[in-house]
C-alpha cells in the first residue's frame, strides 16, 4: 500500500503515506504526533507558544517514542514585536468586556501580559540542536536569515497558504518574487478549524478543493512539472478533511501530495483534547465559524459564550494578534484547565461531526486512525 500511495511528499520526507496530522496547538502532544509518525504518516508537533525548555523537552520526548519522521510547527512573526507599553496599554471596550468575564469566573486582573509565543530565533536554535527534520510554518514567511539557517542544516520547509497568491509566493513562483520559501505548500481551506495561515488579506480565500486545484494549476503553468501528475513544489490540502474518502478525493481529483488532518486527530485518543471539547465537536448542532475576538487573528471554532461577547466589539476596538492573544490567554488557560466550555477557545473545523463518526465517536487510536485512512485511500484509488 505504501508505494501506491507514494507522492512527492512522502519521498521528499521519507514517510510511507500522504496523511499529515496537523499540528493543532494545545491538542498534539508526545503520544499524538509519535503514534502518527510511527503508523506511516508525519506527526507534527503545534510548538509555536511552548516556552523553549518545554519545546526542548518535548521534542525529546517524541524522539524516544519514535524514529520516523515528524514536524515542528512555528507562527512567524509581525517584524514590530510590542514593546512592554503597547502590551499593557488600555484598550478601554475590550478591557471593559475581559473584566467583566474574570469577574464571573473569579479571576484576577493580570498584572502582567506576556507574548505567546517565545523569540522565533530562540525556537529555530532548539529545532536545529534537536536535529528536527521538518518545520512547518503559518502566519507569513519566515525572515531570510532563519530560512537560511534551517536550509544549511537539511531541515524540510513546509509554509501554509490561504490563497493562491500566497502560495506562488511561498514556492517561489511569482513573478515578482521568485525566490522560494518553502519546500511545501500547505492549501488551508476555508473549512479549516484553527488560526487561518492568511499573511495577504487583500486575496481571495476559498474552499479546500477550489484552493488546492487552482494553486495546481498556477503551479503547473509558471513551473513544468516534475511527472504526469506531481509538479515540483508538492501541495497539502487542508480544511474540513475527515474521512479516507476526503483525503483520496484530493489526491486523485485534485492533485493534492498530501493531506493535512486536524479535527480527526484531536478526536484520537491519543490527543490531549479536552472531554469537554470532543463532546462539542462530536454533538453541537451548531457549525463552527470565523472570528477575530479571541485572539486578534481569524480562526474557526464553536460559538460560545467568550465568541459571543468577543464578537460584540467593532473590529477595530480587537488590537493586533500579539497584545490581543496575550490578554485573552488567562481565560481561556483557566477555561479549559477547568472544563469550562463557555469560556474556551473551542477550535475546529467544519465537519467534526463527521470527524466524530469516523473515529467512531473518539474511541479510535492515532495509529488506528492512520491504518483506517490508509485502507480507504487505497480502496477509493484503486476502484
Amino acid at each position: 500500500m505504501a508505494s501506491n500511495l507514494a507522492t512527492a511528499f512522502t519521498r521528499a520526507v521519507n514517510i510511507k503515506y500522504p496523511v499529515i496530522q496537523a499540528p493543532c496547538a494545545g491538542h498534539t502532544g508526545v503520544d499524538l504526533v509519535a503514534a502518527v509518525s510511527n503508523a506511516g504518516g508525519l506527526g507534527s508537533l503545534g510548538a509555536a507558544m511552548m516556552p523553549i525548555d518545554t519545546m526542548r523537552n518535548t521534542i525529546r520526548a517524541i524522539k524516544q517514542k519514535t524514529t520516523q519522521p515528524f514536524a515542528v510547527n512555528l507562527f512567524c512573526r509581525d517584524p514590530h514585536v510590542p514593546t512592554v507599553q503597547e502590551l499593557h496599554q488600555d484598550y478601554p471596550n475590550v478591557d471593559t468586556v475581559l473584566e467583566r468575564i474574570r469577574k464571573d469566573l473569579n479571576l484576577p486582573t493580570p498584572t502582567k501580559y506576556t507574548l505567546r509565543s517565545p523569540p522565533l530565533d530562540e525556537q529555530i536554535s532548539v529545532i536545529l540542536e534537536e536535529k528536527v527534520p521538518v518545520v512547518s510554518f503559518t502566519f507569513g514567511i519566515l525572515p531570510d536569515n532563519e530560512l537560511e539557517r534551517l536550509w544549511n542544516a537539511g531541515v524540510y520547509l513546509i509554509g501554509t497558504a490561504t490563497s493562491v497568491k500566497e502560495a506562488l509566493i511561498l514556492a517561489g513562483l511569482d513573478e515578482q518574487d521568485p525566490t522560494r520559501k518553502a519546500d511545501a505548500i500547505v492549501a488551508q481551506g476555508l473549512e479549516a478549524g484553527g488560526h487561518r495561515g492568511t499573511f495577504l488579506f487583500d486575496e481571495q480565500q476559498l474552499p479546500v478543493r477550489d484552493l488546492t486545484e487552482q494553486i495546481y494549476d498556477m503551479f503547473k503553468r509558471r513551473q513544468p512539472p516534475t511527472s504526469e501528475k506531481h509538479i515540483s513544489v508538492p501541495i497539502l490540502a487542508a480544511g474540513g478533511l475527515s474521512s479516507g474518502a476526503d483525503v483520496a478525493e484530493l489526491l486523485n481529483k485534485y492533485h493534492a501530495d498530501g493531506a493535512v488532518l486536524g479535527s480527526l486527530f484531536m478526536l484520537s485518543k491519543d490527543s490531549t483534547t479536552p472531554s469537554v471539547q470532543r463532546r462539542i465537536m462530536m454533538e453541537s448542532d451548531q457549525q463552527p465559524r470565523l472570528t477575530r475576538g479571541l485572539s486578534g487573528r481569524f480562526a474557526r471554532g464553536f460559538p460560545n459564550v467568550f465568541m459571543e461577547k468577543m464578537d460584540q466589539l467593532a473590529d477595530t476596538d480587537i488590537p493586533s494578534y500579539d497584545i490581543h492573544s496575550a490578554r485573552t490567554k488567562d481565560i481561556a488557560g483557566h477555561a479549559s484547565a477547568n472544563g469550562i466550555s463557555d469560556y474556551m477557545m473551542l477550535w475546529s473545523g467544519t465537519n467534526a461531526r463527521a470527524a466524530g463518526q469516523y473515529t467512531d465517536q473518539a474511541n479510535l487510536s492515532a495509529d488506528a486512525i492512520v491504518a483506517k485512512l490508509v485502507k480507504d485511500i487505497t480502496n477509493a484509488t484503486t476502484s
